[in-house]
């Protein structure tokens, strides 16, 4: 399909694939690294950042001052790329035993919205968080055993959730004066050939792009929840799609290798490689938390 790898690295797991537009860059992270890097558009290097003290790096949102909220081992904390240095910022997991933090992203109205994610996948323990800049948190769901995505519609009124263990994407309505999420329902439902329901963007006509772990795909939903379009990877891991560039229309796929494979050189079929594929949709530029 014309897909292109835009990287010489090779994550365990590459996630969150996110374009920074004032600095003309595209981040992701390897979710085992954990590391976080950026690449400025048009230029071959990338800058890397391992975290020191954590071992999973479940996501990032671009923050005000030049900064990152990234979601740790040991919470949320605030990373500052020119120094290197990471600042507690908020913990509402409370450090449970068996948790880690996984994906996140802000909505719309600048609120952050981050999942956590059960080691041995079997307990649902999972729980989607609303975390506010000023540091508050509350509970929208819970009784997930991997919390994924998630995204949001182009209005902000709609929140769509990967249920990975539960092979399923949920949708929910959003209010800018509340944390609450209400109307919960099912968008999408998946078989076991299919893959898991994983990393989730949204575009500027409201299309929903999932990526299926193990299914080796990206599939884009229509709002209605029909399927438009199959866009096939030649890694089976594919974990986590976003758009970028200088237009917004380059479609950008974290992939990670094969379990049971031990490096990247083994996996024949490029995984942990982040591709780019130019499109006709256009993506939404992410929000800045506010700190």
């Amino acid at each position: 399909m014309g897909w292109s790898i835009i990287s010489p690295l090779r994550d365990r797991l590459a996630e969150s694939p996110m374009w920074h537009p004032a600095e003309q860059a595209l981040y992701w992270t390897d979710w085992y690294g954990p590391t976080i890097h950026r690449k400025l558009w048009g230029q071959d290097k990338v800058e890397s950042w391992t975290i020191p003290s954590e071992t999973v790096l479940g996501c990032f949102v671009f923050a005000s001052g030049g900064r990152l909220l990234l979601a740790v081992d040991s919470g949320l904390v605030v990373f500052d790329p020119g120094t290197g240095r990471t600042t507690p910022f908020a913990n509402p997991d409370g450090g449970r035993e068996g948790i880690v933090y996984n994906d996140g992203k802000l909505d719309r109205f600048g609120r952050l919205w981050v999942g956590t994610y059960e080691l041995t996948e079997t307990d649902p323990r999972g729980i989607l968080y609303c975390v506010t800049p000023d540091g508050r948190s509350s509970i929208g769901d819970s009784g997930f055993a991997s919390c994924n995505g998630p995204a949001f519609s182009p209005d902000g009124r709609t929140l769509y959730f990967s249920d990975s263990v539960g092979r399923r994407i949920l949708a929910y309505d959003v209010s800018p004066t509340s944390r609450a999420l209400t109307n919960r329902r099912v968008f999408a439902s998946f078989t076991p050939a299919q893959g898991l329901p994983d990393g989730l963007t949204v575009d500027t006509e409201g299309g929903l792009w999932c990526a299926l772990y193990g299914g080796g795909t990206v599939l884009r939903f229509l709002p209605d929840g029909s399927i438009h379009g199959r866009y096939p990877l030649p890694c089976p891991i594919t974990a986590a799609p976003g758009f970028g560039g200088p237009e917004m229309n380059i479609l950008f796929v974290a992939t990670g290798w094969r379990p049971g494979i031990t490096s990247a050189e083994e996996d024949q079929q490029s995984g942990g490689a982040l591709f780019a594929l130019e499109t006709d949709f256009h993506g939404i530029p992410e929000p800045v938390f506010a700190i």
